[in-house]
């Protein structure tokens, strides 16, 4: 490849001979002469060899490189020198260089390389930048010319200062710092948003210049904002809607419309319509108790609902908080007796939230429950049955438990008849927006505060972030968003330290882009808007809060087949 510096060995001159002790005669074709005196070599032209009387022969040392040698210093070498000698491992002299071939070969490669950049920065239709060590701009391509507005010809060779505010340069914090950016959303000026990566430039362990590469992603950032508000017009009217309807859905109160989230919600409902004991797995905060309550009002059941926290349960009051207790059981009990979890949930659900909190000796009394059906009250001597469905949930993993002899293995297989995991927020990022949507509106509501924008910097920190608290974190953070919103809107100062903390450290390199993400919330509304509307595009525009032409921008640009 003609753009790469060649090889040393290419560039080598093997016209010379290497002159002994004994030789006094040159009969080949040769430029240089050389002699090796131990670890030594000297040089002269063969003119002067041959023209000289032989006793006071002109030898001048040699530099002397092996054939291993960098290229770079191989020239630090011909600045002081017409000749480099080249040897083997073996320091046996295998040709020289000159500074002429040397110079000519590197100018050429520099040929072809200048000419592969500038045609491919001609070519890109992309927006690409580049600043030297100095600030002033050295690449622009027509990309760049047409998502800023700014010709070549007047940025080119100028600060870039001259014509963006200071603080919203990115490549100058890379330039600064050596920072690479990936897929960062950036703001250059007050009515643009991008999409850029930035990389220094380095050179012998030295920044001497940033490139910065832009995907114009404006209209993605106004549409969004346009969605939000069409969103939470949409969540009022499904709320009022949902109070009017005659058959409630109790799964409508799960929000996610990602492929992942779909198929839980449609397992769930399936096993809804059994009264077998069910299994709630998932990571703390994904909502187990939500879907428990959903499972058990699927069929529209106006039985008990209770709901009882096994890590929270000392073992001195599990029998009489579980089974209950008749009156004089104990000192201190209640006069008149108390019902228990189990009684109070008779014909209904039982919720056994954090089973995997619950102590060995009370999984002897839970099983023994489960396996008979029965059990008594503390002090009592009247047999009961235990007439409810048991819904157990936990963030622990069950099996490893038995494993470790740490959850009992019959009362496992027990619970464990029917099971749903329900996934982490982290796999299914596409639900953010749609979440970030309905907890913005609940909040306004309850505090009220109206929203108009959100800053494209809070999407894309959300989008970024992996909720190791699941739905219930993102939920306490959009309530803090809301409360510290000023003036209609939530701005990225109002982030928790830990999640902007943890986002402003992985911009170096995302999973997922914003972009690909607000292509995607954007394609999903705009679909549910047409199919709410039976296909009717100008009330599907309406709804969106867009007019009629801008749908149809965006249906060609995302695809869209209706």
């Amino acid at each position: 490849m003609k753009h790469l510096l060649p090889l040393l060995e290419n560039l080598l001159h093997t016209d010379f001979v290497v002159l002994s002790d004994t030789d006094l005669k040159i009969e080949c074709e040769a430029t240089y002469v050389f002699k090796q005196e131990q670890n030594t070599v000297w040089k002269l032209s063969k003119h002067k060899y041959l023209h000289h009387h032989e006793n006071i022969y002109d030898w001048k040392k040699a530099v002397v490189l092996k054939i291993d040698a960098a290229i770079q210093e191989v020239v630090q070498q011909l600045q002081a020198s017409d000749v480099v000698v080249i040897t083997s491992e073996e320091e046996a002299i295998i040709g020289y260089l000159d500074s002429r071939t040397l110079l000519t070969k590197l100018f050429e490669s520099y040929q072809y390389l200048h000419a592969y950049f500038q045609t491919m920065i001609d070519t890109m239709d992309g927006s690409v930048s580049i600043v030297d060590e100095a600030g002033k701009t050295v690449v622009w391509t027509p990309g760049a010319e047409r998502i800023f507005s700014i010709p070549k010809e007047e940025i080119i060779g100028n600060e870039m200062e001259q014509f963006f505010p200071k603080e919203m340069l990115l490549n100058k914090v890379t330039m600064e710092t050596g920072q690479s950016f990936r897929h960062k959303q950036h703001k250059p000026r007050e009515d643009l948003f991008v999409m850029i990566n930035s990389s220094p430039i380095v050179i012998n362990d030295r920044i001497v210049g940033a490139v910065a590469a832009e995907t114009d992603i404006t209209s993605q950032v106004l549409m969004n904002q346009e969605l939000m508000n069409a969103s939470s017009k949409i969540l009022q009217l499904q709320k009022e809607v949902s109070r009017l309807q005659l058959s409630h859905d109790s799964f409508q109160q799960i929000k996610g419309s990602s492929q992942l989230m779909k198929e839980t919600v449609s397992l769930s409902r399936k096993m809804s319509e059994t009264s077998a004991n069910i299994l709630l797995l998932g990571e703390t905060g994904v909502g187990k108790e939500v879907f428990a309550k959903a499972i058990h009002y699927y069929r529209g059941s106006d039985s008990p609902f209770i709901a009882v926290n096994c890590g929270a349960i000392t073992p001195s009051l599990f029998e009489s908080e579980f089974f209950g207790y008749e009156k004089g059981a104990f000192s201190g009990a209640d006069a008149k007796g108390k019902k228990g979890k189990l009684e109070l949930a008779h014909g209904g659900t039982l919720f056994l939230d954090e089973i995997g909190d619950l102590p060995l000796d009370m999984q002897v009394k839970l099983l023994r429950v489960l396996q008979d059906k029965t059990y008594y009250r503390v002090g009592g001597t009247k047999q009961l049955k235990a007439q409810c469905r048991i819904i157990a949930a936990t963030n622990k993993d069950l099996e490893a438990m038995v494993e470790a002899n740490t959850f009992r293995e019959d009362l496992y297989y027990r619970l464990n008849i029917l099971s749903i995991t329900i996934p982490p927020l982290r796999e299914r990022k596409e639900d953010v927006m749609e979440l970030l949507h309905l907890f913005i509106y609940e909040f306004s509501l309850l505090y009220h505060r109206t929203i108009k924008i959100v800053d494209p910097q809070v999407t894309s920190a959300l989008l970024q972030y992996d909720w190791p608290g699941n739905v219930r974190e993102l939920r306490n953070v959009i309530e803090r968003l809301v409360l510290l919103s000023g003036e209609g809107t939530i701005s990225v100062g109002a982030l928790p330290p830990k999640l902007l903390q943890s986002t402003l450290s992985s911009t170096g390199y995302l999973d997922d882009s914003l972009e690909d993400d607000l292509n995607d919330f954007e394609k999903n509304k705009i679909m549910e808007a047409i199919q709410t509307e039976n296909g009717n595009k100008q009330a599907a525009a309406k709804k969106l809060g867009i007019s009629r032409a801008t749908l149809y921008n965006k249906m060609k640009k995302l695809k869209i087949e209706l």
